[in-house]
């Protein structure tokens, strides 16, 4: 199909043997602190005392404790308390004398002939803190003859994270291009390495045909409207795409307990199914491969989240993973934005490959696509389960379920079940009634829940009516040939708050969502106070004014984190700026204590009483 169809058309000059080549250089990254967990185990005398590199029974020792690996002018310094002890045990004690003090060696990395990641000594030193003077000659003699041989043999092995990078790249070139793929990557070479503030930095570099770095022109973007069959298309074509961010993300907020790092990534989840959607509803021209462009939209921020939680520690154990996961994505970029005419995407093999990067040995497929609720994925995003009603009516609690009950009783249409009741223009009155009465009191139950702060709080209760109205009329469902159905959107929206079933997919249950009113309706309140609290609230406040909230939340609500601020930009899609306007309109017939008229989706002005 046009929209999905890869432009890659086959260029003779890249079959040539001659074809002229440049060269292309990929980072590998080795952390720092991966390398001293490596550096620790190879000085250790035995994994039963990492602490000690030299004992000949409780007299005579040579420690070095916990060194620190940190970078300084471009090289390594591995620097660390160190112990020594010279003596002979009489009676069960030991008469020796004891130094205490610093060991420091300054390393220089290089890459040897086998492609190891070796260390060179380019000094070291031995302080002393005060104590045994006299055996510091004993400490150095040590110190040659147990540590500087360690270091020197010290190798860390990069083939595992060298042919990942490989498998990525290869899976990633198009069909046509495999053959000169595989003769760009027999051009390997390991570079030498630097060393930058948290990494050590291995040059990968192929050569590459230089008519892959040509800028090939960009296929046009149709701006004609998407058939059904092309937005189905495209879905299953997204599908590897989000199954693998969904995957990733949840491993990622698995191994942090950082709150920042879980809001950040759950934003980025947020903001590329957005982004999906825009694609779907012809708010953005369809580009010829959207994963591809997702990919290249999404990957900048993931990283740099990543980063930030490398850096900060918040990763726990895994920096070693994470290195070659980044790695593995950069491989991508830099394919991309290198060898333009290359035609590279994100293949799902080569979407899976990175994935397994997270989990070595798994055996879970990290693509699996499905519609279930992820009690996992809920739990490390602070989604809230919706339980299922109770069987039977519960007894009333409070006036406001007594009102329900009343409304539920009294006029045209009483007795109808709520769920799949299509209102006739009669019957709009009570059912008005019914859903206005719902919506008041999921609004109290949710900000019981969230707690929002005043004047939030009342922003919010006008606010959920205001959503539901624009979304649906506060409509759940509609009549279609005589059949009554759940109402949904052409981008899968659907029901009374017309949530999203690709942008919330794994967090609520997607066929309450279309066949349940009430579960419809709750899943938006939490959405939108979550919408509030995250996003609209802190724009409000950075500006200095509580009442943008309403504005910034519905914003998101239709656009994602991203277009928090899009109400108050100067140049907007026509369609936004009519949503945002009857948004507005609708929010301050509702706040001013206006009338729903669901005959004509409108709120109208408050009823006066004449007093005589």
């Amino acid at each position: 199909m046009r929209l999905l169809r890869w432009m890659t058309p086959c260029l003779a000059l890249l079959c040539a043997p001659a074809a002229l080549a440049a060269r292309l250089e990929i980072p590998l990254h080795v952390p720092l602190e991966a390398l001293r967990q490596a550096l620790s185990t190879e000085l250790a005398a035995s994994p039963a005392r990492p602490d000690v590199v030299y004992r000949d029974g409780p007299c005579r020792y040579l420690s070095y404790q916990s060194p620190k690996l940190e970078a300084v002018d471009g090289r390594l310094r591995l620097i660390g308390p160190g112990s020594a002890a010279f003596g002979a045990e009489l009676f069960g004690k030991c008469q020796s004398a004891a130094w205490e003090g610093s060991l420091a060696f300054i390393l220089a990395p290089y890459v040897d002939n086998a492609g190891r990641l070796r260390l060179r000594i380019v000094d070291s030193k031995l302080s002393d803190g005060g104590n045994g003077k006299g055996l510091l000659g004993f400490a150095w003699d040590l110190s040659k003859r147990y540590v500087h041989p360690r270091l020197e043999r010290f190798a860390y092995e990069l083939g595992a994270s060298r042919g990942a990078l490989v498998s990525v790249m290869r899976s990633a070139a198009p069909a046509d291009q495999a053959a000169a793929m595989e003769q760009a990557l027999n051009s390997l070479q390991v570079l030498e390495p630097r060393v930058d503030t948290t990494h050590i930095v291995v040059p990968i570099a192929i050569d590459i045909p230089d008519v892959w770095i040509a800028a090939a022109a960009p296929p046009a973007a149709s701006t004609a409207p998407l058939s059904e069959a092309e937005i189905e298309a495209l879905e299953k074509a997204m599908q590897p795409w989000d199954a693998f961010l969904v995957y990733s993300m949840r491993e990622v907020a698995s191994d942090s307990p950082d709150s920042e790092v879980h809001k950040r990534l759950f934003t980025l989840l947020l903001d590329s199914r957005y982004e999906l959607l825009a694609i779907l509803s012809g708010d953005v021209p369809a580009d010829p491969d959207p994963v591809r462009r997702l990919f290249v939209d999404t990957w900048d921020e993931l990283r740099r989240i990543l980063g930030d939680a490398q850096r900060d520690q918040a990763l726990g154990t895994s920096a070693l993973r994470y290195a070659l996961f980044i790695d593995s994505g950069d491989a991508l970029l830099a394919l991309e934005r290198g060898a333009p005419s290359l035609g590279m995407r994100p293949s799902a093999d080569s979407l899976r490959q990175l994935a397994r990067a997270l989990r070595p040995g798994a055996t879970e497929d990290p693509l699996a696509y499905g519609w279930d609720v992820d009690a996992r994925l809920r739990e490390l995003f602070n989604v809230e389960d919706i339980p299922e009603p109770p069987p039977s009516p519960p007894p009333l609690k409070s006036w406001l379920d007594l009102f329900v009950a009343r409304a539920y009783a009294q006029g045209e249409g009483a007795g109808v079940p709520l769920d799949r009741w299509v209102p006739t223009r009669d019957q709009l009155p009570a059912y008005e009634t019914r859903i206005a009465g719902l919506l008041k009191k999921t609004s109290v139950g949710e900000l019981q829940r969230a707690a929002l702060p005043a004047p939030y709080d009342k922003i919010y209760r006008n606010l959920l009516p205001t959503t539901a109205l624009i979304e649906s009329c506060w409509h759940q469902y509609v009549a279609r040939s005589g059949k009554v159905s759940y109402l949904r959107s052409a981008v899968g929206s659907v029901g009374i708050m017309q949530i999203n079933q690709y942008v919330w997919r794994g967090f609520y249950s997607v066929e309450r969502l279309r066949w349940d009113t009430t579960y419809n309706m709750r899943a938006g309140a939490q959405i939108l106070s979550r919408y509030v609290k995250d996003y609209a609230m802190p724009y409000a406040e950075r500006h200095g004014d509580p009442s943008l909230a309403a504005r910034a939340a519905y914003a998101v609500y239709n656009a994602g984190p991203r277009g928090v601020d899009r109400f108050a930009r100067a140049r907007r899609h026509p369609r936004e700026e009519r949503v945002d306007a009857r948004l507005w309109m609708l929010y301050q017939g509702i706040a001013g204590g206006g009338d729903v008229d669901l005959a004509s989706c409108a709120v109208t002005p408050p009823k006066t009483v004449l007093l005589r």
